[in-house]
């Protein structure tokens, strides 16, 4: 079971969309996927149509080890579960509690039903908050998301300065794998601004940024507002979108 977590400092980005699409993309491997939504918005959610008993918010803030599994739920792409979120989970954000950027990992602890699992992918919210933190410190690895426009760019930039934190720290999580940036919605063919901060951060990133670079294609926001993933949909979009995600869930499947 390989935990990752996909995120960055601004929203916007398209970061609900290209966790949907690593979900996807790892399902079309033979891979078996669960997604937990850990941003309010429940974009996620929403997108898969994932509602049960318990959502994650219920199992962070009961703070009770081992009860992770009991949220998950079946959803509406087949191949791909869910732990859902809620509007509630905001909250933890300001609620005096033990421990709250540990909630994540101790419900994780002795949850057997996440072994069922080749892959869980993280949603985390487009903040640094405790959220993020909570997803950090259980993740086995993380992967940003950008945009090439400037304000993103520093979006990803301070997600990484809290990532390296959470690594620099032995009670937190110096495990945690780095495992680079994607950059999405690039224009076709590229503007000058996006040639720019696509520069930029190959320059400062080096081969962190993985490869193949995702267009800005209808497809992504039609998959999300139709909750049906690429592979439902019709059109040329759609599928060059899928064949890029499958290259990137290959990626994240072989890296050890």
């Amino acid at each position: 079971m390989k935990v990752t977590a996909v995120g960055n400092r601004k929203g916007g980005v398209g970061k609900t969309s290209v966790t949907l699409g690593l979900a996807t993309g790892l399902r079309l491997i033979g891979k078996k996927v669960l997604v937990i939504d850990l941003d309010p918005q429940a974009n996620v959610t929403e997108a898969l149509e994932g509602t049960g008993e318990f959502d994650v918010f219920d199992v962070l803030y009961g703070g009770e080890a081992g009860t992770l599994g009991q949220a998950i739920t079946e959803t509406s792409w087949s191949g791909i579960d869910l732990i859902p979120s809620s509007e509630s989970l905001a909250r933890l954000e300001s609620e005096s509690m033990l421990t709250p950027e540990l909630r994540l990992k101790t419900a994780a602890w002795g949850a057997d039903e996440l072994s069922e699992y080749d892959h869980i992918l993280i949603d985390l919210p487009p903040a640094l908050g405790r959220l993020t933190l909570n997803g950090l410190i259980w993740a086995d690895r993380v992967l940003a998301v950008t945009e090439p426009a400037a304000f993103s760019v520093k979006g990803v930039t301070e997600f990484l300065e809290t990532v390296k934190k959470v690594k620099s720290l032995p009670h937190l999580n110096p495990a945690l794998e780095f495992m680079g940036i994607i950059i999405n919605k690039t224009s076709s063919p590229l503007t000058s601004e996006h040639a720019f901060q696509i520069g930029e951060l190959e320059g400062t990133y080096g081969s962190d940024i993985k490869t193949p670079h995702l267009p800005l294609r209808t497809a992504m926001q039609d998959s999300v507002s139709t909750r049906s993933p690429l592979t439902k949909l019709s059109g040329r979009g759609a599928a060059i979108m899928t064949e890029k995600f499958v290259a990137h869930a290959r990626f994240l499947d072989g890296a050890k």
